[in-house]
């Protein structure tokens, strides 16, 4: 017996990042009046968590699985509009950490809120318990899918 599209975990995921992620874009778009990508914002999110550390180029590249270009194209258009700066490293001239700017942590604070506010939307009438079970299953999803947590 065939599954209809609309019983497969895979179609019902697909559903919910797209709905997250049209939420998302409206905020931003309220927001900012030069709306940071997606990729950007998760960027600022790592750098923030990672405050206080030295993080470089290849720290965004192994975090998100992009490509050296990739990032190089993106970190060079944050700091083109002012997210971070690159500074050099007194033991090694050719690596440079990325750092924040006051202008990427007043933005963070305000994606930060977004999060907290799509989080909690995400969660509206699931227990404590079922919020539980729900990372479990959605972490072995994952290892499934050769992305281990």
């Amino acid at each position: 017996m065939e599954i209809k599209r609309s019983e497969m975990i895979g179609y019902k995921i697909r559903l919910i990042h797209n709905q997250i992620h049209k939420r998302m874009e409206e905020k931003k778009l309220e927001n900012e009046k030069e709306p940071l990508t997606g990729m950007q914002r998760w960027t600022l999110g790592y750098l923030s968590e990672h405050e206080g550390q030295a993080v470089y180029q290849r720290d965004i590249e192994e975090a998100f699985k992009i490509s050296r270009a990739t990032a190089s194209n993106m970190l060079s258009v944050m700091e083109r509009r002012g997210f971070i700066e690159r500074q050099p490293v007194e033991h090694d001239a050719r690596l440079k950490k990325i750092v924040m700017t006051d202008l990427a942590c007043d933005t963070i604070k305000r994606a930060n809120q977004d999060v907290k506010e799509m989080e909690t939307l995400l969660q509206q009438g699931l227990s404590g318990e079922d919020v539980v079970h729900l990372k479990k299953c959605l972490d072995i999803i994952l290892k499934n899918l050769g992305n281990p947590t």
